[in-house]
């Protein structure tokens, strides 16, 4: 039993000794760490890629592997919004997951996460009312020390419209399916029609001198993770002819 737990108390002395010269100085880690996340590859694969892209809406998870025994907490955040997370999801490895937004244009933000030991209370506390974690020290208790250097991976938050453009034949299409098939072989099929309105997930213009244009933006389920998605654009013309218009979507 004494040779099992003796190098945990050496380790934890060794831990002690380390933590007390980091708060004395300020600026000396005494844990390594390496920060993940998989939005990079296809099965939610983890990457420690430093930039990275993710679609629209999309729920990216974040880890942070810290030394075991040099953390309580990490701080994860994305533009001052942060969030505390307190318990590993294996030992030494903490996880948050979160979904970013943009709008027509791509938006770049820097994702962080730090590692801390407590000493007293936590100095972020949690507002339940907003679910929002605010940094307050306080006033007489020391504060957690940070054990390793902040990680951060650089992420771009996208998406992408389709278009198509198509003559009229006989008149306005009967019927518009739009069938996108993923890498992977999952497929969704979305039918829509020429009318505006809530109920109509396509955005139809025209005829412009007999030329309709057909624009939709596919939803994060519905493209694949990497790579690309086929986007076959099925056309029952009023004639009865049909029309087949397909082009590929690139997921980075």
């Amino acid at each position: 039993m004494g040779s099992k737990t003796a190098p945990m108390f050496r380790c934890a002395a060794l831990l002690a000794a380390g933590l007390a010269c980091a708060a004395a100085s300020g600026c000396t880690y005494i844990a390594s760490a390496r920060m993940w996340a998989d939005s990079a590859r296809p099965a939610g694969r983890f990457s420690t890629q430093d930039e990275q892209w993710v679609w629209d809406g999309e729920p990216v998870t974040f880890e942070l592997q810290c030394d075991p025994g040099a953390v309580h907490f990490v701080v994860f955040g994305a533009n001052g919004d942060e969030t505390v997370v307190s318990v590993p999801h294996v030992e030494g490895r903490y996880r948050w997951t979160r979904a970013f937004h943009c709008g027509a244009e791509p938006r770049t933000l820097e994702v962080y996460a730090t590692p801390f030991i407590l000493r007293g209370k936590c100095d972020w506390v949690h507002d339940r009312t907003a679910d929002a974690w605010h940094y307050y020290p306080g006033r007489t208790g020391k504060p957690d020390v940070q054990t390793a250097r902040e990680q951060r991976i650089r992420l771009t938050v996208y998406r992408k419209t389709v278009r198509f453009r198509f003559e009229g034949r006989g008149g306005p299409p009967k019927q518009l399916t739009l069938a996108l098939t993923k890498a992977d072989g999952g497929r969704t099929d979305v039918a829509g029609s020429l009318r505006p309105g809530p109920g109509n997930p396509f955005d139809v213009t025209g005829p412009a001198e007999g030329v309709y244009t057909l624009a939709y933006t596919p939803t994060h389920e519905q493209v694949s993770r990497a790579g690309t998605t086929c986007a076959a654009l099925r056309i029952r013309h009023a004639d009865g002819s049909v029309e087949r218009l397909e082009q590929d979507v690139d997921t980075p």
